[in-house]
This record gives structure tokens, sequence and C-alpha cells, in this order.
């Protein structure tokens, strides 16, 4: 890990016109750039666009046949597997929904994945591959969930995890991280919100909520609607909804030592915000987007090296 004496945010001047200010979009990394679609702004939205890291170049991609696009939708999930973008579920106009849809970057073509046995319907859920499958853990629909669900890509099937001891019920919780083995999540809103962190064993299917250390110098407040993105052994966290103000507080969380760390960089700090993106490529969090009281955001923000 970088010193926090290196450790610097950057606002970042993009070329080109972004996508409008949003949150509740995915983003996921592929071949050197971030793709964003969808997301809640003035209206909801099932556009999709590129951000080259390097000439730091946003373009809107228009698909080749817009009758396939998923429709206009907020806080689904969004994961990468074998050159295609898979999304599930999310909010749209007619309510939370279990669809799955595909795109495929080679052929800048959307297809809709018809599978057994999905999860019910949702929002505000992660995904995270393992091995050949993606696993989705919580969300909200008629209800906060804490279930796992695992989609075989080889076999197109969802199965239920017949999970042991799984955390309470929650939705909005900075993503599902994999390290060592184990599936992360951290914080969240359930019947209030949560600073905790539970660890999922994909060995065993058992939880197991992680205690932090006495050495951590601090705690995060509870929050939900954050991001997280894993850098070696390190959670960073940043933002969120906390108490009943958004956030720009950053932490760092040592999933080795268990400890937290709160790093108060200035200056070029982003501003409060929550429902915003966080991917990592190349050393640093690349932040995008989020919602604030007065209104949505497009601005893009790195913090490095990581």
């Amino acid at each position: 890990m970088a010193t926090s004496e290196e450790l610097a945010w950057s606002r970042i001047e993009t070329m080109n016109t972004p996508p409008q200010g949003r949150s509740g979009h995915s983003a996921v990394v592929y071949g050197k750039c971030m793709y964003i679609f969808g997301g809640l702004g003035e209206f909801r939205f099932n556009d999709l666009f590129k951000f080259d890291f390097e000439s730091c170049t946003w373009t809107q991609i228009l698909p080749i046949d817009e009758s396939k696009v998923p429709s206009k939708r907020c806080k689904h999930s969004a994961c990468i597997y074998q050159d295609m973008m898979y999304i599930f579920g999310g909010w749209d106009s007619s309510g939370k929904l279990n669809d799955m849809y595909r795109y495929r970057f080679d052929r800048n073509e959307w297809e809709q994945v018809q599978c057994a046995n999905p999860p019910s319907a949702r929002s505000a859920h992660s995904v995270a591959i393992y091995q050949n499958y993606m696993y989705l853990f919580g969300g909200i629909g008629d209800n906060k969930f804490n279930d796992m669900y695992r989609y075989s890509f080889k076999t197109n099937q969802w199965t239920m995890v017949n999970q042991r001891r799984p955390p309470p019920r929650r939705s909005s919780y900075g993503g599902a991280h994999v390290y060592n083995d184990r599936l992360y999540v951290v914080c969240g809103l359930g019947c209030g919100k949560f600073n905790d962190c539970h660890s999922f064993d994909f060995r065993t299917s058992e939880w197991a909520e992680e205690k932090y250390s006495d050495d951590s110098r601090v705690i995060p407040a509870k929050r939900g609607r954050h991001t997280c993105v894993l850098a070696g052994q390190n959670l960073y966290m940043f933002g969120g909804y906390v108490g009943i103000q958004r956030s720009n507080e950053l932490f760092v969380l040592n999933l080795q030592a268990n400890q937290w760390k709160q790093l108060k960089l200035k200056p070029n700090v982003p501003a409060p915000r929550e429902g915003h993106s966080a991917v990592l490529c190349d050393g640093k969090m690349w932040i995008f987007g989020g919602w604030h009281d007065n209104g949505w955001y497009n601005d893009v923000h790195t913090l490095g090296p990581l």
C-alpha cells in the first residue's frame, strides 16, 4: 500500500461529452476502458458509455440493435466474464427486475440471457465472479435479502447457495469483493445501517463476521450506497449515505489485519455523494457520478497510487 503521504486525489478533465449526471449506474473495466451502463438521473437511463483511461475520453456506444437493449434501469449489477458484460436485475419503471442480459464487446450487441431458476426480483444487490460462477448476494425486492445465488456460465443455471450463518439482510453495501477464496461485504442498508464486515468462504459456504482489530484507529460510521475497490489486501471505501447526509470520507480496511484507517487527503477531495461508482485500473481508484442533495454528478476523480 502506498503511504498516505503518497496517495492523492485528482479531478480528471475529460474529453468529449460525458454521460448525464446519474447514480445507481454500473461500472466495469474491460480492455483499459470503463463501461458505464444505466442509472438514475433526471430520469432512468439504458445508455452505454465507454471511458478510455489513457486519453480520458468519453464515447457513447450506440448498439447495433436497439430493440435488444435492457430497459432503462438503476441499481442493477454488472460483471465481466469472457469478453462479455452481464447485467442482472435492478429497478425500472415497472418495478424490481430479475432479468439478465449480456453485452458482447466484439459485436457491440446486447442479448437477453434466458436462464433457469433466477433469483427473485431485486435491486441494490452485488455480484462477484469466482472460478466459473457469478455469485449474487443480498439486495432489496419485496424485502431486504441476505440470500445468495450462484450462476453457472457453463450450464446457464442459477442455484440457491445453502449458506451457513449469513449476515443480516442488506442492500447497497459497496459491492462484493473476492480475496483469498472469500467474498467480503462491508457496511450497507438493512433495518437501519451497518458498519460491519462479513466474509463468505467459497469452500465451506460459511459466513463469518470479521472482528475489527483493536489497532483500528477509527471504525467508520454506519453507511450504505458507498463504493469499495480492492487493491491487494486493502479495501478502499469512499462516500455513501451516513446519518442523514452524504459523505466524502475515505477509509481503508486491511483484510489481513482487519484494521481500519481513515485517510484524510487534501486537496481535490470529491464532493460528498452516494450511489456513485468506483473501479480499479492501473493502480488507481476511478470514481464517477453519484448523487447529492443538489443533484447528480458526472465528474471523474482518481485516487492513487494504491
